[in-house]
């Protein structure tokens, strides 16, 4: 009878009360995120960001993932969509986790110690009790020890990541509007916002990996590769996956193929899930001519994400080079269902149409191509061309 009791308190434990722990902790990281945001914010229960063989559930712009394994529980994510915010917004979203588990300790701790509950159940409470203060210690508490979620990439504790953002907090004014611009892909006013903050002396790794992201999104590559020259001087050491990304497309775009390889190959050694590492790495391969290596890059981010837009037409276009034409159709046309609006897409389906003899159809496209973004890498190399073909 008692084992039995025993499997009964286990049971309850483990598969409510755990679970209930780390949804209050993972919550208070999002109702914060939800308040400070106006992009979705996602919370996983049993996962380090893995939504597969997960229950989904939409309530507005929280949604949920819950794994089908209640025993996996224990563990939880908040993810928020939109990327960077001020210090102090990401502050109170660090800390209203580890706070959101300490309230539920407290409650418990009365409901324990100063409450009229049977024995029985005051014994379980107090278990559940126990686990609470460990969740909220083992979360305050700074740590080197780094999370690795299921995408590859690591983050670390909410205490480690407060004690981070604290080191930023002289970071002078213009950071928040800066990340109030680039937030809503006003990428210019934030340039200048980061600009004054560099000439200030404020130089971080993360002004750099911010005026490096901005001048790409822009496609000014030149300060972009200024800075990236100055950001690998000084933070080569650190560089994550995503920063060797932007060395990548900076070297690509500059014809710098084998150079811009050397960076990809790190950025997938760091983290073996990043699809635009591969979709970057397999695009330069298109530029290399090398298409075979290209569609196996191609198929890994695609796997990764299989409405991977740009991965879709840049297969399509590695495609029509090795003749494999009504294949390559097929990618570009889910491409564009997917985003309507990428010059690479129409680039590709001129240069389909130019491989084709169809030159008026190619210029065509090309000027689609255009008018979407005038600066889309080679387009007027390919509308010289094809003009020359039409003797215009």
């Amino acid at each position: 009878m008692l084992f039995f009791y025993y499997l009964i308190f286990l049971f309850f434990f483990f598969i409510i009360l755990r679970p209930f722990s780390t949804f209050i902790h993972e919550l208070g990281h999002g109702i914060p995120a939800l308040l400070f945001t106006d992009k979705k914010v996602t919370l996983y229960l049993g996962s380090y960001g893995n939504p597969k063989k997960s229950i989904k559930i939409h309530m507005g712009r929280l949604e949920l993932f819950l794994n089908r394994n209640p025993f996996h529980w224990k563990i939880g994510l908040c993810v928020l969509e939109q990327k960077t915010l001020s210090i102090n917004k990401q502050i109170i979203i660090d800390l209203m986790g580890p706070i959101a588990s300490l309230v539920l300790s407290f409650i418990l701790t009365y409901l324990v110690f100063f409450s009229d509950l049977n024995d029985n159940t005051r014994i379980i409470l107090f278990f559940f009790n126990v686990s609470t203060y460990y969740d909220f210690f083992v979360n305050i508490i700074p740590s080197k020890n780094p999370i690795e979620l299921y995408d590859g990439l690591i983050v670390f504790n909410d205490g480690k990541q407060i004690i981070d953002l604290l080191k930023y907090k002289k970071v002078p004014e213009e950071y928040n509007i800066g990340v109030d611009y680039y937030n809503n892909k006003q990428y210019n006013q934030a340039i200048v916002e980061f600009e004054k903050i560099y000439a200030k002396g404020f130089q971080e790794g993360i002004i750099y990996q911010l005026l490096i992201s901005a001048y790409l999104q822009i496609k000014d590559y030149s300060n972009a590769s200024r800075l990236n020259d100055l950001y690998n001087n000084k933070f080569k050491k650190n560089f994550n996956s995503d920063d060797y990304i932007n060395s990548g497309l900076i070297k690509s775009i500059s014809g710098e193929y084998e150079k811009a390889l050397i960076d990809y190959n790190k950025a997938i050694e760091l983290n073996q899930k990043n699809s635009i590492a591969l979709n970057n790495r397999g695009y330069n391969y298109n530029l290399m001519e090398n298409y075979e290596s290209a569609i196996k890059d191609f198929e890994e981010a695609i796997a990764l994400d299989e409405d991977f837009a740009y991965a879709l037409n840049n297969r399509g276009f590695a495609k029509f080079k090795l003749g494999l034409k009504e294949e390559g159709l097929l990618d570009l046309e889910k491409s564009m269902k997917l985003d309507g609006n990428n010059s690479y897409c129409y680039l590709n389906y001129g240069i389909y149409h130019y491989d084709n003899g169809e030159y008026e159809k190619a210029l065509e496209y090309y000027k689609k191509a255009k008018d979407l973004d005038e600066k889309t890498y080679l387009l007027d190399k390919y509308i010289e061309r094809v003009e020359t073909k039409l003797n215009l």
